[in-house]
């Protein structure tokens, strides 16, 4: 049996697929690690499995995490300077005070490194180890912007320039895998019509572990359309804000909203909200009718993979890509932010509830999504590359 160590940043986001495709590893008896920022809350990680986290820099790493919430009122370059020299670099550097160690004990067969999690592409360069890359959301992600001549120079020199300072002196960058990056989502709903070789996906993954309590009673008593109302596990500072958009719009009306996020934000909620600060997000979705996100991809793919349809309402960062492949694939609607009003909230939910269109789009997405194979796949992939560089291959 092998042994599998995945590198993951202090997103949720990024750390929940790799927890099915960690689980399905541990289910055909092989030893994995997870190396990360911050402890797993109880019951999210897989029975056998081990996360560890290294001595870190806490006022350091508070400081990264507290300036995603300047993301909303970025734009353009300065979004992109946000993401990679003020998140992706520092996070790098931090992980490097003792991902190091941590392979040298564990000695992994491979080393699984999300897209942003460079320091597990760095370490396994050092160390000689076979390194497979993942991906959360579709790869093209940048959009235009890497097409840029100066957006594309400015990244591969803070690359090259990171690479050195850890003694890597290759004329290539060595923080993604060029031998294979598994993507969670479906070819088709990436919209990429020919994907370069290392690029496998494998649709989104199921039975993400990670249950918790939740008003199953008040949920069945409740009457009317469901709609599930999430803003993900980030933007802390405009939560009040959001939420209380959705409270102006659905406050009282005839339909019951589970909103997913800190109660006390609101000093009160409508009769008709059922609210959260944790909601065991897959199986509520068997229950709703329609998704409102602000293009979390999980969020995403769950909604789709329930067959619902979705109204997004992108913020910053990757949630425009997002949103602009949601409307693409006919499942759902989009409404910036920014420009998010009441009436706009309720004309875009009455049209996902009455129009059949959104949600048979929401069920062909899913048919793909299920094709792709998911965490039964992923493991099957990572199995194949421990089995020939074992080999010498």
């Amino acid at each position: 049996m092998a042994k599998f160590l995945f590198v993951v940043p202090p997103f949720f986001g990024h750390i929940s697929p790799t927890l099915s495709v960690g689980a399905a590893l541990l289910g055909r008896g092989h030893s994995v690690r997870w190396v990360g920022f911050q402890e797993l809350p109880a019951g999210r990680l897989p029975a056998g499995g081990e996360f560890v986290v290294p001595q870190l820099d806490k006022e350091e790493l508070d400081h990264v995490l507290k300036r995603q919430d300047d993301g909303p009122v970025l734009g353009g370059a300065a979004v992109l300077k946000l993401a990679l020299e003020e998140t992706y670099l520092p996070l790098c550097r931090m992980m490097m005070k003792g991902l190091p160690g941590i392979v040298e004990q564990y000695k992994p067969d491979l080393i699984v490194s999300d897209c942003i999690s460079f320091a597990g592409g760095l370490c396994a360069h050092i160390s000689g180890i076979p390194c497979v890359t993942t991906t959360p959301v579709p790869p093209d992600v940048m959009g235009s912007a890497m097409d840029m001549p100066k957006i594309r120079e400015w990244q591969e020199r803070s690359i090259m320039e990171l690479q050195r300072e850890f003694g890597i002196y290759v004329d290539r960058p060595v923080i993604h895998s060029d031998r294979m990056n598994i993507v969670f989502t479906s070819r088709e709903f990436a919209g990429i019509e020919q994907p370069s070789p290392e690029l496998q996906f494998v649709g989104p993954v199921l039975g993400r572990p990670g249950e918790g309590a939740f008003d199953w009673e008040r949920l069945e008593r409740s009457v009317g359309p469901k709609i599930f109302v999430s803003l993900g596990t980030l933007l802390v500072d405009i939560r009040r804000a959001y939420f209380q958009k959705m409270v102006e719009a659905f406050g009282g009306s005839p339909v019951t909203v589970v909103a997913a996020t800190d109660p006390s934000i609101l000093s009160s909620w409508p009769d008709n909200f059922i609210v959260q600060a944790y909601v065991p997000q897959s199986r509520v979705m068997e229950k709703m009718d329609v998704v409102i996100c602000h293009g979390g991809f999980n969020t995403v793919n769950d909604s789709i993979l329930n067959g619902l349809p979705i109204l997004i309402t992108p913020i910053a960062y990757d949630h425009f890509h997002t949103a602009s492949l949601v409307e693409r694939s006919g499942c759902g609607l989009s409404i910036r932010y920014k420009r998010m009003r009441t009436t706009d909230l309720q004309e875009a939910v009455k049209r996902l509830l009455e129009e059949k269109v959104f949600r048979r789009a929401a069920e062909q997405v899913r048919s793909g999504f299920l094709r792709a194979g998911g965490a039964s796949r992923a493991a099957d992939l990572l199995e194949a590359v421990t089995a020939t560089t074992k080999i010498g291959i």
